[in-house]
């Protein structure tokens, strides 16, 4: 908070552009207000009190409340509400990533990237039918124990474990470097700098809360979000002179595109790919650690669902906002007369909003903040519930047997040291992720398609297929991931550059002078038209984003298509090679471990419901009941223990020793 009010007092240097054989100045940024700044304050703001209040309660508890079990410090308890819960889940993977790259790709490629949000939609609607029904009952914490309980293999465990962290790692590198590359363009701040701030307040807040810091931060950022989103597009459309208006140049500019149904895999947003590519790819986050914490931390099987159903229309709305966001931005480029990609201004289309922002809203005090807010909002929601779910899935999976012995004070401790260094881990990979190229939506979403889509294929054949073994589970993950990751470092390195639509106009640019137009100093925009110096229909045959050329290659598919490519690949070779390594009998697997529909399908047996299975309260208050009568009587506890040799063996353990999951689940 002190760098940025030190920033709105800083006269910041213009920095120096090379444009051709001519050094030019950008337009100076006279720094953010100091009403920015208060605005931009305000998440931080939120994620400190969050710790606090946490600290605080802690502090005022007795001493058997005092020490954070894992299940509350990674669960919350299992008591979570669903309308939180449900916000987090959604503001979890819609971070600064989507408020700069949607916008921009809307500007360079027009209006296809709405669908990508419809597809996550649709991915909702498919986990509530699947993950939710099979993972709550199981009461776990971890979703890896899933695979060990279904294939019984700490191989396959250890496999998907690493490929979920591989992927929540390098999202979360772009989730950062994504807010710390708009204030380094908004207030000129070092890039270096901007990624220790953020990433180190987020590492605290989440090391010392837990899940329940997370849910609850997350739960104000989304109401931030949507206020921000909306004070964005209502006062950007009253500069502009109107959403009509805005609507107008935008589909002059051949921007507005919805009807684009060009089945070939090489075509960046179709129809196709939009909506089935990206409910692909986004299906493996319902699979992933931060959902499935979210799931298990519910009061009751219901609200689980419910979380995911309310999750469809926001998905929805939010992906239509950032439509209208992106039309409003060719909008102002159009009516300026300057885009200041193609003017040299900036180097990189993920700094168009950014840039913009200022000179849109910058005669409001505080707006510029605001969106400012809106980023760092985005950022934190996203970097806290995934360092959060390393942390789960480093103690759970990786650390499961030398941790064993220990309290669960000691683990919880533990646990928090291994959360600050994801975090440190995240503020590296943030540094490398700038020499990547393409939209940074595209590179979020190439690591999910590209890790997710093996990782959804293994847990969809585990809970579809009843007959698929070990063998196929390993076999056809390992596949899926060589097969994806060929394609999508290939596409990084020998892919097709990305063609775009004609670009905006640069004739009012003044030359790339220091002094950048504004709507201080045109006339009023309902009096004006669009210089004619500007054809947006010139350079056609560049206009299009994909015009595939006659010959093939692999590393021009689009990257919606690497989930799909993963799962199908992961999911087929699996089911063969289970038949052919002897497949599992269906009637030897607990019914339990497998889809509802699954069980009907094959005619299994439906396994016995329990209160418990249905709700965490009930579970939860049978622990308790049992915990009390257990102190009652001894301070200490038989066990049965398996020993590496796989012996089953007796042991005591004190009260503490023994894990509250075990006993839960």
């Amino acid at each position: 908070m002190l760098v940025l009010v030190a920033i709105s007092e800083l006269q910041l240097t213009p920095q120096l552009i090379q444009n051709g054989d001519q050094r030019d100045e950008l337009p100076p940024l006279a720094g953010l207000s100091r009403d920015d700044c208060t605005a931009d304050c305000f998440p931080w703001h939120r994620s400190l009190l969050c710790i606090v209040q946490r600290r605080a309660e802690d502090e005022g508890a007795d001493d058997e409340k005092i020490v954070l079990y894992r299940v509350e410090y990674l669960l919350g308890n299992r008591q979570m509400s669903m309308i939180p819960v449900c916000l987090s889940m959604f503001v979890t993977f819609q971070s600064a990533i989507s408020l700069i790259g949607s916008p921009a790709d809307v500007y360079s490629t027009g209006t296809m990237t709405t669908f990508v949000g419809f597809g996550i939609a649709l991915s909702y609607i498919v986990g509530l039918f699947t993950v939710v029904p099979l993972i709550y009952p199981l009461h776990i914490t971890s979703v890896y124990e899933y695979l060990e309980l279904r294939f019984d293999s700490k191989c396959v465990r250890l496999l998907v474990t690493s490929l979920g962290m591989l992927q929540t790692c390098l999202y979360l590198a772009v989730a950062l470097y994504s807010p710390a590359l708009a204030l380094q363009t908004a207030a000129g701040l070092p890039l270096w700098v901007s990624v220790a701030i953020v990433g180190g307040i987020c590492t605290l807040y989440t090391a010392v809360g837990g899940i329940k810091s997370v849910v609850w931060t997350d739960f104000l950022q989304t109401i931030v979000f949507f206020i921000g989103i909306g004070a964005v597009i209502g006062l950007g459309s009253l500069q502009i002179g109107g959403m009509t208006q805005a609507f107008h140049l935008a589909t002059a500019g051949r921007r507005i595109v919805f009807n684009e149904i060009n089945p070939d895999v090489r075509e960046r947003h179709s129809m196709w790919s939009t909506l089935i590519g990206s409910c692909f790819m986004w299906f493996s986050n319902c699979f992933s650690q931060s959902s499935v914490q979210r799931i298990s931390a519910l009061k009751t099987l219901t609200d689980a669902k419910r979380a995911f159903l309310l999750n469809v229309p926001l998905n929805a709305l939010y992906s239509v906002l950032l439509m209208v966001t992106g039309v409003l931005l060719y909008a102002y480029v159009v009516t300026i007369g300057c885009d200041p990609y193609e003017a040299g201004i900036i180097d990189n289309r993920n700094q168009l909003m950014p840039h913009f922002i200022p000179h849109l809203l910058g005669s409001l005090p505080g707006m510029p903040g605001l969106y400012m807010s809106l980023l760092f909002s985005g950022a934190l929601s996203t970097l806290s519930s995934g360092i959060n779910a390393l942390g789960a899935n480093t103690v759970e999976d990786l650390l499961a047997r030398p941790l064993r012995g220990y309290k669960d004070a000691t683990v919880t401790v533990i646990a928090k040291f291994i959360v600050l260094l994801y975090g440190a881990v995240t503020i590296g990979l943030a540094y490398l992720a700038q020499s990547l190229r393409g939209p940074v939506t595209q590179l979020a979403s190439s690591a999910f398609g590209a890790c997710g889509g093996p990782v959804s294929g293994i847990f969809f054949m585990a809970g579809m297929v009843p007959w698929a073994n070990k063998y196929g589970a390993f076999g056809g993950g390992f596949i899926g991931i060589v097969i994806n990751l060929w394609i999508a470092v290939g596409a990084q390195l020998h892919g097709a550059p990305l063609r775009t639509l004609p670009p905006g106009p640069t004739h009012n640019c003044f030359g790339n002078s220091s002094h950048f137009p504004s709507f201080s100093n045109l006339t009023e925009f309902a009096n004006t038209s669009i210089s004619t110096g500007w054809n947006p229909n010139t350079n056609t045959t560049n206009a299009l984003l994909n015009n595939p050329g006659d010959t093939f290659s692999i590393y021009d598919i689009s990257y919606l298509w690497l989930g799909p490519i993963g799962f199908i690949v992961t999911f087929v070779i699996g089911t063969i090679v289970s038949f052919i390594t002897g497949p599992t009998d269906p009637s030897s697997l607990d019914p339990k471990l497998v889809f509802p529909f699954t069980r009907r399908l094959f005619r299994m047996k439906e396994p016995l419901q329990r209160a418990e299975d249905l709700s965490n309260v009930v579970a939860m208050k049978n622990y308790r009941e049992s915990w009390e009568t257990f102190k009652k009587k001894t301070d200490r506890l038989v066990v049965n223990v398996v020993t590496e040799e796989g012996k089953i063996t007796s042991q005591l353990t004190t009260p503490d020793q023994h894990s509250l999951l075990v006993s839960v689940s």
